[in-house]
């Protein structure tokens, strides 16, 4: 770690300590970074100038010109890039797995499936979200988990800023278990969970042309509350996407089939085997939601997995967006570049890697930034080497031009028995 990053991390500690707030703003000022590695969406540029000011990239390029009062930062031989996301979590609506009291993330009652947002048990004090920003995690979904319905409910989009509103987007997408998980919700039967699937689509269609005739007592019972019926209009129509979480490849084709049967714009999530149908994917899919490391044959439906699943599926024409280290996905999501390292050992690109966890999912999220151009905000993490490589660390992480602190709980506490077992060595 450099001098400038340790007397930065003491700094933010001894600010913490004293209650003041451990975010420095720079969104006002001008700052420049030079000769750093920056990674574009197209390419990587080395020894490459970064002007950002007023939160937003105003210039990319070699020896760029800044204000006299600018902050400047030598990067020779760090990587600039933007701010990771992690596309399955349960940030902020689980703390500790063991105390089902600090887990929100699963409804058990029927009336309430594709209804529940996850966003209304979001905690924004969660010790998880400073842990994971310090690691250079900026976004991430907080998605659902299926218990009382194969709709699990309404995944979340959310900022691990340390200020002002987390919250994105409290409603970006419905959630939908087929598959093992499916099939057991469904009483054991993968054909009974696709028909009661085709039955709640069929009836969210219904009661979205019939709402009025609905009210007065005149259209049939539907098989799903009202509120979840409500939930599932968005999708129906097209306007909002379904995650379908699938692993074996005739599941996928099936969650295919079904979204092209209802027009859907359809997310896969898990695909151990993608690599199979890799071009129905590409032509059915507007995105792929994977952990790329996962190659053990955990389950029936994961038999096919491999560890080149992404460099297939990316080849194909598959937009990919990066989860990561299952059960750890929550209180380590960072680990999201371990798995996309492991993806470029694998054969993939390592661009395709690096935008797998920022411009992919920016864009099929609808989220600002996401990429390192001029125009967008200055959502970035200054890393002290390749940013796959798991002994580099974050230096600095910038969300929208405001310098977050590199200090969480774990830090602090590091540091005070460090220090005791300084006193006590003396």
């Amino acid at each position: 770690m450099s001098a400038t990053s340790k007397l930065r991390r003491w700094f933010g500690a001894l600010v913490a300590a004293s209650g003041l707030s451990v975010t420095a703003s720079l969104a006002a000022d001008a700052v420049l970074i030079s000769n750093a590695d920056v990674y574009t969406p197209h390419g990587i540029k080395a020894s490459t100038d970064v002007l950002i000011r007023d939160g937003v990239i105003r210039a990319i390029g070699p020896e760029l010109w800044a204000p006299d009062n600018a902050r400047r930062i030598d990067a020779t031989g760090m990587s600039l890039t933007p701010g990771f996301f992690n596309g399955d979590t349960h940030l902020g609506v689980e703390e500790i797995s063991a105390i089902e009291s600090t887990v929100d993330t699963s409804s058990g009652d029927p009336r309430v499936t594709a209804a529940m947002k996850v966003a209304d048990g979001f905690n924004p004090d969660s010790i998880l979200i400073p842990h994971n920003r310090m690691q250079g995690l900026t976004h991430a979904l907080v998605t659902p988990e299926s218990n009382a319905g194969l709709f699990a409910g309404q995944a979340a989009l959310i900022t691990l800023n340390s200020h002002g509103q987390q919250i994105l987007n409290d409603s970006v997408a419905v959630v939908l278990s087929l598959g093992e998980s499916g099939q057991h919700l469904a009483g054991g039967s993968r054909a009974v969970a696709m028909a009661l699937v085709r039955e709640a689509l069929d009836d969210a269609k219904d009661y979205a042309a019939n709402k009025a005739a609905v009210r007065r007592g005149e259209r049939r019972d539907y098989a799903l509350s009202l509120q979840d019926l409500n939930a599932l209009g968005p999708v129906v129509s097209g306007r909002k996407p379904l995650i379908v979480h699938v692993e074996r490849a005739d599941d996928i084709l099936r969650a295919l089939k079904l979204g092209k049967d209802y027009g859907l714009k359809l997310i896969l999530a898990g695909v151990s085997e993608g690599w199979r149908v890799a071009d129905e994917i590409a032509a059915g899919a507007k995105a792929v939601i994977f952990d790329p490391i996962h190659n053990l044959p955990d389950a029936y439906e994961s038999l096919g997995a491999r560890l080149d699943n992404a460099r297939i599926m990316q080849q194909a024409g598959v937009k990919l967006i990066f989860t990561g280290m299952g059960w750890q996905n929550t209180h380590n999501a960072f680990l999201v570049r371990q798995s996309a390292g492991n993806a470029v050992a694998n054969g993939l690109d390592k661009l395709a890697a690096i935008n797998a966890m920022t411009l992919n999912p920016a864009e099929v999220f609808g989220l600002k930034g996401g990429k390192l151009a001029v125009g967008s905000p200055a959502t970035l993490v200054l890393w002290s080497g390749d940013p796959l490589e798991m002994l580099s660390e974050p230096e600095m992480v910038l969300i929208e031009g405001r310098e977050m602190s590199l200090v969480s709980r774990a830090t602090r506490l590091r540091d005070r028995y460090f220090r005791r077992l300084q006193a006590h060595s003396r």
